[in-house]
């Protein structure tokens, strides 16, 4: 064993000093037997007790620094830092609450703590009362951890049995000298009954951590179907995947449901369409609207006229050339858009023939004014003076030439109209409101249906997509919405098994419209499965290839170990003094980097599981990113630290039972290395996160670059650039996990080590203080998911009681603690028959509303005359089919009009 100087000092000086000088002499390192001005200082700053103090001095110090400039900063940067209070979209009665934000410059920290779960239900929303509870029940368990200390802490500093004739009870006990280890179940002896302290500990600590779970329950079942019965479409919606093909249109879906109810219980049924080539327009639309807008501003507010080289590098002016080019994706849009609305319709379509060459024929009675008509009328802004431009037209000669030469080759629009089959396609430079059937390869072709022909508008509708020069808008895919009137025939739809087939008509709760994952709506099952087993294996391959870097790291904090397996760091170190604390600091930084690097590793991964709502896929994200801190940063760290600290005695020593004391002692003393973490954590993302550096980062580089010549496009993102208007979202899933592992820390270490209750107690409650005023002043309800992440929270947290039981199981046998180990056998199995009641009923009754309480708010509805079909109905259309009406910048005149079309005619 390897003794520090105050070690060899503090040996006893009545024992045998023959024997035992033998033995020291042995393994104590010469240098330690020096007591003159030449003593190494080494061991005296890498102590677990000054390694703690320092830390804390640091983090603490940079805490209280920027929680004191927050205090000032707050009142003069309003904007910044109580955005809640100042935007008129985001006030809320909290945030602008008189006696906050006047008076006492410190008045809004009682004020935070006062308001009620109902208030902050109401005005910040249920993910953040969940958040919110989570912080106090963290609070709560560890202050009963604090209080037993009490009685463990005497236990630990006096439970070595120094006197046992046992001499490796003797030499534990003079390696454990720094408090903090003696105050740990490191310090107790080997078989010693003061281990059944821990025991009693344990039932303590578990068995009120399970009973504050229980009550947790029945909070969030009120508060869930509170939030459940609240006016919104999600609420009364849901979503329904692998759709059999005899109901794969919205008339036919509607119809089954309104079978198994009513026609007045069913509001809609959108079943989702392969709109990809549409959304890809919408998306260069909206590009186009900010660049004519931004050129705009250029000549309004810089006085000149601009202009751009084109990919020939022909030099044009910009406003022309932009305007022609939304003009063109206006009436692109409005047409595919119509095309695809009457194809869901199904009108009475006559028979095309669908020649070998792929050519359509259209019959001659419904082959003029009806593409003539469908383009016309869905004319935009832009074409106000269409007809203007249309004679002029005719004068000429000539079709409109006014698109830019980058934009002439579109994909062609079919256009489906009652009693009309046929395709068109924007053809040459500057075609406008135009038709044509063109040659080579003709372009598009589709099948009519006729009356007694035996298949449904729906297959029609999806040869005429694939045959259209490999366009696949308005493909119906076999996944879709359905809106009730009422949230009781809701409930009941979602509950009802729809198919005797696995996994056919499977029915979901619908995620809010604006958190849709189109692009994951409407997956086969089996591209589902192999996208969820992909991503489990990819999240089981990056938690190994994530041990090295962890265990790396987790060994920096050892610099006495460093020193022995490191060749010329003990002279560096002696030449240099303060490069062993900047190691014992370095460890805990490096890790608080590697954890904030998996959210957005791990989400790559969620979002290939196939889940369509940005809950599910937060869900998702919340387990592997706790259940990755749990293995990586609390196993991996406790065990490397633990085998890396003793790895130079265990290869030493080739008695089994001396490697079993080695890690019996080695785990609990990894404590200061998760105070290390914790501290830092807390401390310095607190700091961080009252002061929001990031959006302060990001506003002032917002300042800097991208469009700023107008108040409106200096408020406006840019590249993903934010600037300080712009709503903040609180990240659930990362804190909640970074929570998940405070629990984990908690629960073990305040049993074998119950300093650490005391700092987490502390950590808690300043992310109380934090996040309360956040959540109130700051943060948006945007990401209001209803508290959706509560049951995944729930099981962590079993799943972390479960495991630190184990744990401690397995330290107390590692200190051959017979009686000890074998009274947490009671405590284990009662905390499994927990788990498994809990898990009978209590996750399903707060899963759903009851129908009481629907029945309840429906009849109150009607009482009220409130009208629920009025906000319900398009709520679940697809975004790109909203987007029929053309669009213009808002700072685009009539004039401006006008240019554009006499330039268009005089190109001609």
């Amino acid at each position: 064993m390897t003794y520090s100087a105050i070690d060899a000092i503090g040996i006893d000086m009545d024992m045998d000093i023959n024997m035992d000088m033998d033995m020291n002499m042995n393994t104590i390192d010469s240098r330690y037997l020096t007591v003159d001005s030449q003593i190494d200082p080494v061991p005296d700053t890498v102590t677990p007790t000054q390694l703690i103090a320092d830390t804390f001095k640091i983090y603490g110090s940079i805490f209280a620094i920027c929680f004191t400039i927050f205090i000032f900063l707050r009142l003069k940067f309003p904007l910044t830092y109580t955005y809640n209070s100042q935007l008129l979209s985001q006030v809320t009665p909290l945030a602008s609450d008189a006696s906050v934000q006047s008076g006492i410059i410190i008045a809004w920290i009682p004020k935070i703590f006062r308001y009620t779960d109902d208030e902050l239900f109401e005005h910040c929303g249920m993910s953040a009362v969940v958040y919110l509870r989570f912080l106090l029940l963290g609070v709560k368990i560890s202050a009963v951890g604090v209080l037993n200390s009490v009685y463990l802490f005497p236990v630990d500093m006096y439970g070595c049995n120094s006197s046992s004739s046992s001499g490796g009870n003797e030499e534990e006990c003079v390696n454990l000298e720094d408090v903090i280890d003696r105050m740990s179940l490191g310090h107790v002896s080997s078989g010693s009954p003061s281990l059944i302290a821990t025991t009693v500990a344990a039932y303590i600590v578990f068995g009120s951590a399970l009973y504050l779970i229980y009550k947790e329950f029945e909070w969030y079942r009120t508060y869930r179907h509170k939030f459940c019965v609240n006016p919104q479409p999600d609420n009364y919606s849901i979503y329904v995947e692998h759709i059999p093909i005899d109901f794969r249109n919205d008339a036919s879906l509607q119809g089954y449901f309104e079978s198994i109810f009513s026609a007045e219980d069913v509001v809609e049924a959108r079943v989702a369409l392969d709109i990809r080539n549409l959304d890809k327009k919408v998306a260069l639309r909206k590009k186009a609207i900010e660049k004519l807008e931004h050129a705009v501003n250029v000549r309004d507010v810089k006085g000149y006229e601009p202009s751009h080289l084109t990919s020939l590098g022909e030099k044009v002016q910009s406003i022309p050339i932009y305007a022609k080019e939304l003009d063109s994706l206006n009436r692109e849009i409005a047409d595919a858009i119509l095309s695809i609305e009457n194809a869901g319709k199904g009108g009475d379509l006559e028979e095309a023939e669908v020649e070998d060459s792929g050519t359509l024929s259209i019959p001659n009675s419904i082959a003029g004014d009806h593409l003539s008509h469908a383009t016309v009328d869905h004319l935009g802004p832009l074409d106000l003076r269409h007809d203007e431009l249309e004679h002029s037209e005719k004068e000429n000669g000539q079709e409109d030439q006014g698109l830019d030469q980058e934009q002439t080759n579109y994909s062609p629009i079919m256009m489906v109209g009652k009693g009309l089959v046929g395709s068109a396609q924007k053809v040459g430079k500057g075609v406008v409101g135009s038709a044509q059937i063109v040659g080579k390869g003709v372009v598009g072709s589709a099948q009519m249906v006729g009356k007694g022909v035996g298949k449904s508008v729906v297959d029609t509708a999806q040869l005429a997509g694939k045959l259209l020069g490999g366009s696949q808008d308005g493909r119906v895919l076999d996944a879709g919405f359905v809106t009730f009137s009422t949230l009781l025939v809701k409930n009941q739809a979602l509950q009802v098994l729809h198919s005797e087939t696995p996994f056919t008509f499977d029915v979901k709760d619908a995620p809010p419209p604006k958190d849709i994952i189109w692009s994951n709506v409407g997956k086969a099952h089996k591209e589902q499965q192999i996208g969820h087993l992909l991503a489990q294996v990819m999240t089981v391959a990056t938690c190994l290839f994530w041990t090295i870097p962890v265990a790396f790291v987790s060994s920096l904090s050892e610099v006495e170990s460093l020193q022995d397996l490191i060749p010329g760091l003990e002279k560096a170190i002696e030449k240099n003094p303060w490069l062993a604390s900047f190691l014992g600091q370095l460890s805990p930084i490096m890790l608080v980097v590697l954890t904030s690097l998996l959210p957005m590793i791990l989400k790559i991964y969620c979002k290939h599981e196939g889940h369509i709502g940005e809950n599910s896929l937060n869900a998702s994200l919340l387990s592997k990113l706790a259940s990755f801190m749990i293995i990586q940063v609390f196993f991996v760290q406790a065990l490397s630290g633990s085998l890396f600290q003793s790895l130079e005695d265990m290869i030493k020593t080739t008695n089994f039972s001396a490697i079993i004391d080695l890690l019996a002692t080695s785990v609990p003393g990894q404590v200061k290395s998760f105070i290390q973490y914790v501290q830092v954590q807390n401390l310095l993302g607190c700091s961080i996160e009252l002061l929001r550096v990031k959006r302060v980062v990001m506003a002032l580089i917002r300042k800097r670059i991208g469009p700023r010549l107008t108040e409106k496009e200096r408020n406006s993102p840019f590249m993903g650039i934010l600037p300080m208007i712009e709503p903040d979202k609180m990240e659930y899933p990362t804190l909640l996990a970074q929570m998940v592992l405070y629990f984990m820390i908690n629960l073990v270490y305040s049993c074998i080590a119950p300093i650490m209750s005391y700092f987490t107690l502390l950590a808690f409650g300043i992310l109380s203080l934090t996040y309360r005023h956040q959540l109130i002043f700051t943060y948006s309800r945007d990401n209001e998911d209803g508290g959706a992440l509560w049951p995944s929270m729930i099981n962590l947290l079993i799943l972390c009681i479960y495991m630190s039981e184990f744990t401690l199981l397995g330290i107390l046998t590692l200190k051959k603690g017979a009686i000890a180990a074998t009274l947490m056998s009671p405590l284990i199995i009662l905390s499994f028959i927990f788990i498994l009641y809990v898990r009978q009923q209590h996750f399903k009754v707060a899963e759903y509303a009851p129908s009481t309480v629907c029945r309840a708010k429906d009849n109150s509805n009607r009482d009220n005359l409130i009208d629920t079909a009025s906000f319900l109905r398009d709520q679940f259309l697809q975004p790109s089919l909203k987007e029929k009406e053309s669009r213009i910048p808002e700072n685009f005149s009539d004039y401006d009009v006008q240019l554009v079309l006499e330039a268009s005619v005089h190109e001609f």
